[in-house]
């Protein structure tokens, strides 16, 4: 796993659940590694990139927020009504 994709999946994660809630990303509250393993879910993002049969989809609360990451990389947060 590159550092670098770890490092990528949490600006996107942190960045959604910004856009979501309407904030800055330095005024959520929550820190995403007491949320989810980021190593481990780059981990399983290069892996469903490396294998055409594998579709991943994971998701978890962040913030308010219910965020889901897939398999090609795409972030998407939804708070609830």
């Amino acid at each position: 796993m590159t550092p670098d994709l770890a490092d990528t999946l949490c600006w996107d994660v942190v960045t959604a659940v910004a856009d979501e809630r309407g904030i800055e990303p330095d005024r959520i509250d929550d820190r995403l590694y007491d949320v989810v393993d980021v190593e481990s879910l780059a981990r399983l993002v290069e892996q469903a990139q490396r294998a055409d049969s594998m579709e991943l989809s994971v998701s978890f609360r962040m913030a308010g927020c219910f965020v889901t990451v897939t398999g090609d990389r795409t972030v998407r947060a939804s708070a609830p009504n």
